[in-house]
């Protein structure tokens, strides 16, 4: 178990600091990383937006389509 999970951070290693588009990798992953400490900080603060479906695609009283 021990080696996979060394071979593991050996490949995660050689992909993020890879010479050629490394600098990229890590600027996509530093940008994941801070929205999703905003979505945990708004979580926690109570004023996480409403991200089910009747919210935005079916107003109060619609109908499916199709029913």
């Amino acid at each position: 178990m021990r080696t996979l999970v060394t071979f593991g951070l050996g490949a995660l290693t050689m992909y993020l600091f890879d010479p050629q588009q490394g600098r990229r990798r890590r600027a996509l992953l530093q940008g994941q990383l801070a929205r999703a400490k905003r979505l945990v900080a708004r979580r926690d603060a109570g004023t996480t937006p409403e991200l089910s479906y009747r919210a935005y695609a079916a107003p109060q009283g619609a109908r499916h389509p199709g029913r």
